[in-house]
């Protein structure tokens, strides 16, 4: 007999709206994803796989809809993973955990000034957890696509983390942050 988990997923999605933004998912899009981003249907594995999945998967939906591809930022990465550490320590899953501001990180993690910042929060369990589901959740909330598939974006930083978040067990975490500078 098997034990039942529950699965369970919750997106949060924080930017300026910037207008131009595809209103529908494409099926096809998104199974590209899952078969050409190595590890992108699994909730398991390590940060580092989860993580390529990840960005394999944003760029191969962003190329989908004529998009430009981001590219990794140092900084971003740097404020993602702040992000995602206050969100944990604090167990609010919010822009602004513990009472920081919500361009808290993106300042201490030397990302601003900027001209446009936004960021995406997800959290789920089990399979919900893996970057395709989360990448689904996202494109099918509207802020979260805008986001996702925003024109103006140019750099890109994603934090993960995986374990007892939120009194839960089998928890994935993504903080995703997307900004540019000019």
């Amino acid at each position: 007999m098997g034990i039942a988990v529950p699965l369970t997923a919750i997106v949060l999605g924080l930017a300026a709206p910037s207008g131009s933004v595809p209103q529908t998912t494409d099926p096809a899009a998104l199974a590209a994803v899952a078969s050409a981003c190595a590890g992108a249907t699994t909730a398991g594995g390590d940060e580092h796989s989860r993580l390529e999945a990840m960005y394999c998967g944003i760029n191969i939906m962003r190329r989908a809809y004529g998009l430009h591809v981001v590219r990794g930022n140092t900084p971003l990465n740097r404020s993602s993973i702040l992000k995602a550490d206050a969100v944990r320590r604090c167990g609010q899953f919010s822009h602004t955990p513990c009472g920081m501001s919500f361009s808290g990180t993106f300042k201490k993690a030397g990302y601003l000034p900027a001209k446009a910042w936004g960021e995406n929060l997800a959290w789920g369990q089990g399979e919900l957890g893996s970057p395709v589901h989360t990448l689904q959740l996202w494109l099918n909330s509207p802020p979260h696509r805008e986001n996702l598939l925003g024109g103006r974006w140019r750099d890109l930083g994603i934090a993960y983390e995986r374990g007892h978040i939120f009194g839960r067990d089998g928890v994935a975490l993504w903080v995703m942050q997307f900004g540019r500078r000019r």
